[in-house]
């Protein structure tokens, strides 16, 4: 003869709530507060950049007018740094803009990366330009399959 227990199904209920909150399968209302919003959106936009010198540098600014960071750019990116990366998720209208920017350790505040960027929605033509202080050089080239660009650093001196 089985009795029903009222209390013995609040705890087995409890108890897998329990499980499945140990297990990552339900977040619970503190750590979903916490944690940023999942990005939402159609495209990406992926930035590779390379430190072609023997210069550290460190991320003075990352700023979004528009989309969601998937990655965040690096704070700092050692010299000879192959493929630092960041990624924007388009949020709301499909568009992401804003800028990166990166001090040139060692320079005397001289030395700069800017990176601004405007990818339209899909089917557009991404803007933006590079600009680098000191002696420094900062070219873009855009993928020929979208909008994700390689960033290369240079230096216009050989004593840097």
């Amino acid at each position: 003869m089985c009795v029903y227990d009222g209390g013995m199904r609040r705890r087995l209920f409890g108890a897998v709530l329990a499980l499945l909150l140990a297990c990552g399968v339900l977040a619970t209302p503190a750590a979903s507060a916490v944690s940023p919003p999942a990005p939402r959106g159609g495209h990406t936009f992926q930035a590779f950049f390379n430190n072609h010198t023997n210069h550290s540098l460190t991320l003075k600014a990352a700023h979004l007018d528009k989309g969601c960071w998937n990655i965040r750019p690096p704070q700092k990116i050692p010299p000879g740094q192959q493929a630092a990366t960041w990624i924007l998720v388009s949020c709301a209208d499909g568009a992401t803009n804003g800028y990166v920017t990166y001090t040139i350790d060692g320079t005397g505040g001289q030395g700069y990366a800017y990176m601004p960027f405007f990818v339209p929605p899909p089917g557009g033509d991404p803007l933006g330009g590079t600009q680098a202080g000191g002696l420094f050089k900062l070219d873009r080239v855009y993928h020929p399959r979208g909008p994700d660009a390689n960033y290369d650093l240079r230096c216009l001196s050989p004593a840097c």
